[in-house]
């Protein structure tokens, strides 16, 4: 199955733990209202700061986007050292 969103189930689990003032995401925006994050590459929505993603088409909170920062860098595979060349 391909992913469509930013966002993993995992990390949509994840983020469950920061307020819910305002959406996690707003997906499909240049087909709306929010068309003009493509042009800024972000918007301010109910009092929250997102991004736009434009390979996903969608904004995602900024608090989110730290929250999956630290979480992909935490299973980020580690490089495996050649120490026999």
């Amino acid at each position: 199955m391909e992913r469509t969103s930013y966002l993993t189930a995992d990390e949509v689990q994840a983020a469950q733990t920061l307020h819910k003032r305002a959406p996690f995401a707003l997906p499909n925006v240049s087909m709306g209202f929010f068309s003009i994050a493509r042009y800024y590459g972000g918007l301010t929505y109910q009092g929250c700061h997102y991004t736009y993603m434009p390979g996903h088409d969608e904004c995602v909170r900024d608090d989110v986007l730290r929250l999956v920062a630290k979480l992909r860098k935490k299973t980020a595979p580690q490089p495996m050292l050649n120490l026999g060349a």
